[in-house]
């Protein structure tokens, strides 16, 4: 089993794979180094990070096992989070991530990785949700549009929801309210309710830039 790369612009690179554990076990240490609530920032083993997850699991689930791999099937990195693995901070690294790096190693400008699989039952809104993610760090324009619309709401429950629940980084509250408002069936289980009218505004900007790019605005015709 391999990992597929390919440009949907000159600076989101979208990785698929055909399993969401495939995936999910490669993206893990670089994923949590960038939005982990504990693990943001910090040098860690993937052993104490499993420690960690297994009482601290996303959404109450406390099994007592790892779930992580079968927890989340869509990712999405800065490039920066790369430059500690790439200096050896988090060695000894897996095979997995060693080929995972080996793929961005002659990239000198800045970019974003975003990663589904292709058994994803929801395939076209998780990639929906990543390449959103992806401009919101590539495109100064998108941003800026979409931070214009998100202070116009009040979404104190569905960031708290995120940031306990959820367990994402409170750095990156603002960014998730926005992918999760693209496609609200995207925030599948979430107890908060997205307002119709932001997931529109949102969905608007998404597809005026998405067009601009030249991108389908149905995302998995990226993959077929």
């Amino acid at each position: 089993m391999r990992l597929k790369h390919k440009n949907l612009t000159d600076k989101i690179h979208l990785i698929t794979t055909d399993t969401e554990r495939y995936l999910a076990s490669t993206f893990v240490r670089f994923q949590e180094y960038y939005e982990s609530p504990k693990f943001k920032g910090k040098i860690f083993t993937l052993g104490e990070f499993k420690e960690w997850y297994i009482k601290n699991s996303v959404e109450g689930k406390k099994t007592g096992k790892f779930t992580y791999y079968d927890d989340w099937e869509g990712f999405n990195i800065p490039s920066y989070i790369l430059n500690p693995f790439y200096a050896g901070k988090f060695n000894p690294l897996s095979k997995k991530e060693k080929r995972f790096l080996e793929m961005f190693k002659k990239e000198k400008e800045k970019f974003y990785v975003i990663g589904v699989n292709k058994a994803d039952n929801h395939l076209g809104t998780d990639l929906t949700h990543e390449i959103a993610h992806g401009l919101f760090y590539t495109d100064k324009d998108y941003k800026e549009e979409v931070l214009n619309v998100l202070s116009k709401f009040k979404l104190r429950e569905l960031k708290t929801e995120l940031l306990l629940e959820k367990k994402y980084h409170k750095k990156v509250l603002e960014d998730e309210c926005h992918a999760y408002g693209i496609n609200p069936i995207n925030g599948r289980g979430l107890k908060a309710k997205i307002p119709k009218r932001l997931s529109d505004k949102l969905r608007k900007i998404y597809k005026k830039h998405i067009k601009e790019k030249g991108l389908p605005i149905l995302s998995e015709q990226l993959i077929l």
